[in-house]
């Protein structure tokens, strides 16, 4: 009789039909509108694409006449209020196909006023029940088609989820359905050149959080932990790189794959504690989410080291750190210096002080993270509020 294997899960391949990469890939975007049997193209980005760099122009010469508006900005964090704006502007120029130009509020921008012209949503009010922690409704629409075109490496571009913040509220809540995922995503890494070094590298930082959080939520699989361990390779690598030769467009590709493999098969293996802390530090604090996984990622990672120590192992292995003669205990907290000393090298924020967050606001903050932890998969349960409070107490 064969030994039994405990191997098991589910591997869901999202709706998302091709991802075009390489330097010069942005000519492709008419040809990608012409495929799709789609003639109104309307282009969702932020201010300072739109003003402050030629990328808009650019994008709007490869459109020529497909173009049928442009919605600026999306602000950071996606206020209700900019989505509803924008789909109202969308519904009035009768475009068929959405673009993305920027980081991950124009791509979150745009999933969600996708999300408004499929389910008819005008008001802001309406986007209550809709909420993942709250499903009272069922979404059902076809959305129109979306193509994103990516500045940073926060990844969301691959993921069918998006958040949206209720300003009044202060919060960032989490919407989605597998349709919403961008059709087509093209990352060329001359689009990148203009992104700030801060933004670049905290993004970066962003899709290590990714990577790492996969690696030990429990429903990990091998799969999965390929893509991830192989991620943090490139950005161990090549992260600082990209920020000491950053014009070398090789080395931001390779980020920029990287940042795709740290996120393919969300939905199927999810992330943990640090993204859960991460999404309220954005919607009550105003933090770039890039600069909350430089923050929380560490303390995530120490918060989590006695239930997963194996796990973390893999992360000091994938970091090129020589651990053939230290224990796997050693390894796990290796890592966890490792991912330290990555987001120093960066010159990234390392204390939630520093990015101005307050004492204070710890209790709104790990009550609207408890609000979140059903959608969570992390290693180490997390039950009661105050053990958020104590991470948040550490990263300081």
């Amino acid at each position: 009789m064969a030994p039994a294997s405990g191997i098991r899960g589910t591997f869901i391949f999202p709706p998302q039909e091709k991802v075009i990469f390489g330097q010069g890939a942005v000519r492709q975007l008419a040809a990608e509108i012409d495929r799709l049997g789609k003639k109104q193209a309307f282009v969702i980005t932020g201010t300072t694409i739109a003003k402050k760099t030629d990328l808009l122009a650019r994008v709007q010469e490869v459109l020529g006449p497909r173009l049928a508006g442009i919605f600026f900005p999306i602000s950071q964090h996606v206020p209700r209020g900019d989505v509803i704006a924008a789909a109202l502007q969308v519904r009035e120029a009768k475009a068929d196909i959405l673009v993305s130009l920027g980081g991950s509020s124009p791509v979150d921008g745009a999933k969600g006023v996708a999300f408004c012209l499929s389910e008819g949503v005008i008001s802001e009010q309406q986007l209550d029940s809709y909420r993942q922690g709250f499903p009272e409704r069922i979404v059902r629409g076809q959305p129109i088609p979306h193509i994103a075109l990516t500045t940073t490496l926060s990844a969301g571009e691959f993921t069918s989820g998006f958040g949206i913040t209720d300003e009044r509220r202060r919060v960032k809540e989490i919407y989605g359905a597998p349709q919403f995922i961008p059709r087509v995503v093209i990352l060329d890494p001359e689009l990148t050149l203009f992104t700030p070094p801060w933004l670049w590298a905290s993004t970066g930082m962003r899709a290590v959080d990714h990577a790492v959080e996969r690696l030990y939520s429990p429903k990990h699989q091998p799969l999965v932990d390929a893509l991830c361990i192989q991620a943090l390779r490139y950005l161990f690598l090549n992260l600082p790189r990209s920020i000491q030769e950053p014009r070398n467009l090789e080395v931001r590709l390779y980020c920029q794959i990287a940042a795709w493999m740290s996120i393919i098969g969300l939905i199927s293996v999810r992330t943990g504690i640090s993204h859960a802390i991460g999404h309220q530090l954005g919607g009550h604090c105003n933090v770039p989410h890039g600069q909350t996984s430089c923050i929380m990622l560490p303390h995530a990672m120490d918060f989590n080291l006695p239930i997963a120590t194996d796990r973390l192992a893999l992360v000091a292995e994938a970091a090129g750190l020589d651990m053939r003669e230290r224990s796997t205990q050693q390894a796990a907290r290796a890592a966890i210096e490792s991912v330290r000393r990555l987001v120093k090298d960066l010159g990234c924020p390392t204390r939630l002080r520093d990015v101005g967050v307050k004492e204070s606001d710890f209790p709104l903050l790990a009550e609207a993270v408890m609000h979140e932890a059903p959608l969570m998969e992390n290693p180490r349960p997390v039950d009661e509020v105050g053990e958020v409070v104590e991470i948040l107490r550490k990263a300081w």
